[in-house]
């Protein structure tokens, strides 16, 4: 069974699986599973993803951009269920570079910035460049201060301490890239 069967008829997943519009499929599938979604700043979840896809600079840039949060966020779905509806193996591979493993342990903040360091590590070693242009600009999106400003003063003070030095290793990475 395909997970997005439970948050869709049987008849829509298909239309979506026979669709041969990468872009079109995704926004589809995003418009169905964030429809209800509000984002930390309290706006609709589909705004960011469409930012993150806007800024990225390709037609699969666009795509990842979209789908970046859907197997974090959405429960039960898997990357098979993705390759299943026909997203294609190499979108479907920087997905699962960028998504964070999911822990049930409780960490100190601490512990989660070290995490997050070794999640952007993990990105970077891959050398996979859209994987690591998708998380510049996920965390460029997170860290915007107009969206910043609508978020309590607490997770401004997490977001102050977890993206600014990951931000900075990324845009490093792809300046070194662009020089190669």
């Amino acid at each position: 069974m395909n997970h997005l069967e439970l948050y869709m008829e049987k008849s829509k997943l298909q239309k979506i699986r026979e669709c041969s519009d990468i872009y079109l499929k995704s926004m589809v599938l995003v418009q169905i599973l964030f429809q209800d979604k509000k984002d930390a700043d309290g706006q609709p979840y589909l705004g960011h993803l469409m930012r993150v896809s806007s800024g990225m600079s390709t037609p699969d840039g666009k795509v990842v951009g979209l789908l970046h949060d859907l197997v974090k966020d959405i429960p039960y779905i898997t990357f098979d269920d993705l390759l299943d509806i026909k997203i294609p193996e190499h979108i479907v591979e920087v997905l699962k570079i960028v998504t964070k493993e999911k822990t049930d342990k409780k960490l100190t903040d601490e512990e989660r910035l070290i995490r997050y360091g070794e999640e952007i590590d993990k990105i970077i070693d891959s050398g996979n460049d859209l994987a690591i242009e998708l998380k510049t600009v996920d965390i460029t999106d997170n860290y915007d201060k107009d969206r910043l400003a609508l978020c309590s003063s607490e997770l401004q003070d997490w977001y102050q301490k977890k993206y600014p030095p990951q931000m900075k290793k990324l845009y490093q990475v792809r300046k070194n890239k662009q020089c190669a």
